[in-house]
């Protein structure tokens, strides 16, 4: 019985690429734990940002999306200070969207001297690694190739207007609807409610925190597009996930709200016209938490000065779109490295 046991372990990690290393690095009195898999020969590793902020890479290191995208390039996961399994011992003061990118472009660095300069990187980020990569490419001196925004809020205060805005238009949508269920109507009229009662000039932390709990919720609301092939990625993180997830948990907690203090006021929308890497702006139509005219936003901003971008929406996903559809999410993103990832 423990033969089968141990097989089915070793079945499960099987990464169908071919590198797999796991190293931490050093960076301003934080140790960061980096994962690296893939497809190093492609002469591309796409570094992801994950969400949170109080996440962990590994939260994005199991699904369907990442054996495609591993099988294209390599990837390269790391836990951002305290968050995940960092370790490191700092005040508050180390804890603010410049210190978080300065450690993100250091990494870039760092990937080159280990895996080769000739290689080329890119920023992947989700949700609040979309404020993070955008940092990186705005606030410091990162050697990026390219940039890939997934349902990310480069701008808090306008996410906020935007989903808003959306609670407030799918409320009046299922208000004319006659076929909707009594627990789906209320909660739509709830949200629309609180949605319409903000002052969209000045909404609080309190109000934006409660926008973004009714966000997520809003997800067990509407009919979202699901993947066969999850239950497998969901098997492996939960078997072979190497962080203490109530010790991160806690970390995470206490940084993350460190770092949303400072990012609650922040916006890059004045500012996203000065990405000048190629750039790929992909959210879900059914995402309440970062909605797709963030995406519109960027990608306006950035096609206007002539850099190679685009904009795609998936019409059946919601925040985590890499999950609700991996194929077509995975897909976008390889299509638009190969067409515009040009060699070092």
């Amino acid at each position: 019985m423990s033969w089968l046991i141990l097989n089915t372990l070793l079945a499960c990690a099987e990464n169908p690429a071919d590198l797999s290393d796991y190293w931490y690095f050093r960076t301003d009195g934080v140790d960061l734990p980096v994962r690296v898999e893939g497809n190093l020969e492609s002469g591309v590793i796409l570094l992801m940002l994950h969400g949170g902020p109080g996440g962990s890479a590994v939260d994005y290191n199991y699904g369907y999306d990442t054996d495609l995208l591993e099988d294209a390039f390599a990837v390269a996961y790391f836990d951002q200070r305290t968050q995940g399994g960092t370790h490191g011992n700092y005040g508050t003061e180390m804890l603010t969207i410049q210190q978080v990118a300065t450690d993100t472009a250091n990494l870039v660095d760092a990937l080159r001297d280990r895996y080769g300069q000739d290689n080329q990187v890119w920023l992947y980020g989700h949700s609040w690694g979309g404020m993070l990569g955008t940092a990186t490419l705005l606030d410091t001196d990162a050697d990026v190739d390219g940039w890939i925004e997934a349902a990310g809020s480069h701008d808090y205060p306008l996410n906020d207007v935007y989903t808003a805005r959306k609670f407030i238009t799918k409320a009046a949508d299922v208000a004319l609807q006659s076929t909707i269920t009594e627990e789906d109507a209320q909660f739509w009229d709830e949200v629309g409610g609180f949605a319409g009662g903000l002052d969209l000039e000045n909404i609080s932390e309190s109000d934006s925190l409660q926008l973004n709990q009714y966000a997520f919720t809003a997800e067990e609301h509407v009919e979202l597009a699901s993947s066969d092939e999850f239950g497998s990625g969901l098997l492996r993180y939960m078997l072979l996930n190497p962080t203490v997830k109530s010790t991160s948990w806690w970390s995470g907690l206490w940084g993350g709200n460190a770092l949303n203090d400072d990012a609650f006021t922040t916006s890059y929308t004045p500012r996203l016209g000065e990405i000048a890497v190629p750039s790929l702006f992909i959210y879900g139509d059914l995402d309440f938490v970062c909605p797709k005219e963030l995406g519109e936003d960027a990608f306006n901003a950035v096609d206007a000065q002539g850099i190679s971008t685009d904009f795609v929406v998936l019409e059946a996903s919601g925040h985590s779109l890499m999950v609700n559809q991996p194929e077509a999410f995975a897909e976008e993103i390889i299509t638009f490295v190969d067409t515009w990832g040009v060699p070092r």
